[in-house]
């Protein structure tokens, strides 16, 4: 066992199946500590009918290579049909965006996804419509409109609906989106009953599409948007999270008491563990550890870019949140481990695609303890920067086409954006780089950051330890060393990173007892009682 350098030992419980606080559902539930997420732009994945759109026929066709990853959950974002390229903002709920597919398309979908063994979460932001909803379009100027409560309006005129980021009572403002169109964004009245009634069970109708207690076709479960207390801080929609949002996951959760639920707290600067406490969603987003590892001070949400700070990696600041979020997440609740999504810059151009960076922060958000997400396209390290265009083609660059080959052009490749603006002459697709990056050269290297991701999740599977067990940061007196065991009753595992360019020595002598067995390293050596581990090397090890 490890003598020295312990900073403190945090527990990580298995969840119970006592009834659940907020809903009083008894669950008896799948342990999220054991998936692996895959968080993807469909839009941009697999193009099965070669309109170079991603679609939902084309990821049947590539869930083998998910499978082969060793991925076990599958993340979307939204699929409802909608006017904006990422669907975040409804035309219709209750219609799949064509471009994906057909509602038969969609169920052969989640029955495939379940065949593989997979899970399968829906991305849903429910609190806004877009112009073209029918709800917007009958009741705007019609007072008298059957629809006029699903819409809230500041006057008796329907003047004035209320805004997405802006005044009440200002007129109708056009949002810019990809690839030139404009489009309104209002809210719905989520303070309405008819409202509450419509979402209650348009949510349930996912979990068991044709109510027959057979959830093959059905969402494991959501992510949720955007998810406040008090709606975008207007005061409007107080107290969403226990008079909406709990509601709505109670019903879910008589129907199927093992869905999940995974809210993105809307201040990126919060833990999330009030809004999993008073909602009843099981996991929030671990922005905080994002922020550490990038050496980052934090924002609040996706609009406003956060300042680094002087030191890039302060490895007491990464302890310290792993231990935070433990205290904070434990038993039925998780922290969603991650490195990019699709409103981030991605990890590769953070770390302006230092290869060992990129490795090392690969075993962090693997390896420590939490629900690790995987972005589409982070295991082969793809580019890409928020840019500042005016519109919702700023997030192209880091919503870019899977490259499945070297060649651009290569039936599937969702190139959707193609040809339509400086983000397409920006595009990674349009460089020699794609060589590196594409998937089919990565497959054929041992080498290459797709086979580094590829054993790290069979390292996390293999042990339980890894998955399960406690954590335990080990100070080393070094500013670029960053070490940790993962212990269960069965094992216990040493993970060490050197963080820097540049050879470091660990002391080994009266710092552990117990022989080293090497699980997986590089740039790794012994020599007598000390580890040497060249630029970006790394070592994990089982303790015997």
């Amino acid at each position: 066992m490890l003598l020295l350098g312990f900073l403190m030992t945090c527990q990580s419980k298995d969840p119970g199946t006592e009834p659940d606080k907020i809903t009083g559902v008894d669950r008896e539930l799948t342990n999220w500590k054991n998936e692996i997420i895959y968080h993807v732009v469909q839009r941009s994945f697999y193009d099965s009918d070669g309109d170079l759109h991603g679609d939902l026929n084309g990821f049947i066709k590539k869930l083998d290579y998910l499978k082969s990853l060793g991925v076990t959950t599958i993340l979307f974002t939204p699929l409802y049909e909608s006017g904006f390229y990422h669907n975040y903002f409804p035309t219709d709920y209750e219609k799949i965006d064509q471009e994906y597919g057909t509602m038969q398309d969609y169920f052969s979908f989640v029955k495939a996804v379940h065949q593989k063994g997979m899970k399968f979460l829906m991305d849903m932001e429910t609190q806004y419509a877009q112009s073209g909803h029918k709800w917007f379009e009958d009741s705007y100027q019609k007072p008298d409109s059957e629809f006029s409560d699903f819409i809230y309006y500041s006057d008796s005129a329907n003047e004035y609906p209320e805004q997405i980021f802006m005044p009440s009572r200002s007129p109708l403002h056009h949002f810019n989106a990809w690839p030139d169109t404009t489009h309104n964004i209002v809210f719905l009245d989520l303070n309405n009953e008819k409202v509450k009634d419509w979402m209650l069970n348009f949510y349930s109708f996912w979990v068991d599409p044709n109510q027959d207690g057979n959830f093959e076709d059905g969402v494991d479960g959501f992510r949720i948007d955007h998810i406040m207390d008090d709606l975008d801080n207007k005061g409007l929609f107080v107290n969403m999270y226990k008079d909406f949002w709990a509601p709505i996951f109670t019903k879910c959760r008589s129907i199927n008491p093992d869905i999940f639920v995974v809210g993105e707290q809307s201040d990126w600067n919060e833990y999330g563990d009030r809004m999993v406490a008073e909602s009843g969603a099981d996991a929030a987003f671990n922005f905080q550890l994002l922020f550490a590892l990038s050496g980052e001070e934090g924002t609040h949400d996706m609009y406003k870019e956060s300042e680094v700070s002087e030191k890039k990696l302060d490895l007491d600041r990464i302890h310290r949140v792993v231990q935070e979020s433990i205290k904070r997440f434990s038993g039925k609740t998780y922290t969603v481990n991650f490195l990019e999504n699709h409103d981030t810059k991605r990890w590769a151009s953070v770390v302006d695609q230092n290869e060992g960076l990129m490795r090392n922060a690969a075993i962090l958000n693997v390896l420590l303890p939490g629900v690790p997400s995987i972005y589409y396209g982070q295991e082969l390290g793809l580019t890409g920067v928020v840019q500042e265009w005016g519109s919702d083609a700023n997030h192209l660059p880091v919503r870019e086409a899977f490259p499945w080959t070297i060649n651009p052009d290569e039936p599937g490749t969702a190139l959707f954006y193609k040809n339509t603006g400086e983000w397409w002459d920006l595009s990674f697709h349009n460089s020699e780089v794609l060589k590196d990056l594409a998937l089919s050269t990565q497959q054929k290297d041992p080498g290459s950051l797709w086979n580094h991701y590829k054993k790290l999740i069979e390292i996390r599977k293999q042990y339980g330890a890894v998955r399960l067990g406690d954590y335990q940061p080990v100070q080393l007196e070094d500013p670029y060393l960053m070490a940790f065991v993962r212990e269960n009753e069965e094992e216990k595992i040493l993970v060490v990173l050197n963080l820097n360019e540049e050879e470091r020595a660990v002391d080994l002598k009266e710092k552990l007892e117990g022989q080293l067995s090497s699980i997986y390293h590089s740039q790794f050596k012994m020599e007598g009682e000390s580890l040497n581990l060249g630029g970006y090397g790394y070592g994990i090890f089982q303790i015997l």
